[in-house]
């Protein structure tokens, strides 16, 4: 009974110390099926996770990646059971035929037909693929422009557009090939999945123009550090971000230039090598009923897929009310979805080094 005693008390020290390794949720999955999810760092609720945990009596393994391309890289070596890419991503995946099509019968929480956000329809239309085969919509946003409303007018965004990264102002530009490029052939008028050569090289002159200027400066994450204390004046941004920023700064605000911007749409995959495609069904379900979809969408600031919470968010008792300018997606009619073109991407990676040296 004594060593009994003991070997409890010590195992009970030993798991207070191991607590925060992980090593305690290990143990407590012990005899216990598993769902393994693959997401971007940040972008779930941690309450999701423990509800699903406590309702379907599983445990869910959280592993993370930081770029679409780290992810696809993984995927073909380690097996998981949902992840959540991005829309160019999912079409690289089909075409390597990497997932499963989505069986939608077993998604009772979220009609693909009546239940998504309005916009959200008409841009998965666009995509060159349909991602509905493929994917349960997880968010979805778009790309603008965060700004000190005391320093710059709506006014002059309207009329400059993406060009006002060209101004004097301090600028925070975002350290991205495929967003630079984006900016750049919307300004000029141009498609952001043009493969034309010529249009690309006037894309990248556009941009080394930007980047010669000493007030400019090339951020990624930092952004998010920098804009609530003002540090520029204008700054590169994603909805979700522009959300987070505005809600710790008053003085930000969020212009989307007409011109064109990238919209985009995060979706819930099953991979062909998925070990518990079942479970990986009940979770997407799970994720996507109304009280879930509620609960990431507060904690990410992104905009939900479901159209029920998607419209109650933006209300003026909502959560979003008052960043409705940055919440509510509206479609333009030069905005696009990424395509995959490897060969773009080339280009655009080499001319992204370049721009960064000039």
């Amino acid at each position: 009974m004594k060593k009994f005693i003991l070997l409890s008390s010590v195992l009970m020290s030993s798991l207070f110390l191991l607590a925060g390794c992980g090593i305690v949720d290990t143990i407590s999955c012990i005899g216990k099926d598993s769902v393994k999810v693959f997401n971007w760092g940040e972008y779930m609720d941690p309450a999701i996770i423990k509800n699903f945990e406590k309702e379907h009596d599983v445990c869910v393994k959280l592993v993370t990646f930081d770029s679409n391309e780290s992810a696809i890289t993984k995927m073909k070596t380690e097996s998981f059971d949902v992840i959540m890419p991005s829309d160019y991503a999912i079409e690289q995946m089909v075409g390597e035929d990497l997932l499963e099509v989505i069986d939608w019968s077993r998604i009772d929480n979220l009609d693909k037909t009546t239940g998504l956000a309005d916009g959200l329809s008409s841009i998965l239309e666009s995509v060159p693929f349909n991602l509905l085969n493929y994917g349960v919509p997880y968010f979805w946003g778009n790309v603008g422009i965060v700004y000190n409303k005391d320093e710059v007018t709506l006014a002059e965004l309207q009329e400059k557009q993406w060009n006002i990264f060209k101004e004097s102002y301090d600028i925070a530009f975002y350290d991205s090939a495929r967003d630079g490029f984006m900016v750049a052939l919307k300004q000029l008028g141009y498609s952001m999945n043009t493969s034309n050569t010529a249009e690309l090289t006037e894309a990248e002159d556009w941009l080394k123009e930007i980047a010669g200027k000493s007030n400019v400066t090339f951020l990624t994450d930092e952004i998010l550090d920098d804009m609530p204390e003002l540090k520029y004046d204008l700054a590169l941004a994603y909805s979700g971000d522009a959300i987070y920023l505005m809600s710790e700064q008053d003085k930000l605000g969020f212009f989307v230039p007409t011109v064109g911007t990238n919209v985009w749409v995060d979706a819930m995959v099953i991979p062909k090598n998925a070990k518990n495609k079942d479970l990986a069904y009940d979770f997407i379900n799970f994720v996507s009923s109304y009280d879930q979809a509620l609960l990431n969408t507060e904690y990410v600031y992104y905009s939900t897929p479901r159209k029920d919470v998607y419209e109650d968010v933006i209300l003026e008792d909502g959560e979003f009310y008052d960043y409705i300018d940055a919440y509510e997606v509206i479609i333009n009619e030069h905005d696009e979805v990424f395509a995959y073109l490897p060969e773009v991407k080339n280009f655009t990676s080499d001319a992204w080094a370049r721009i960064r040296i000039s």
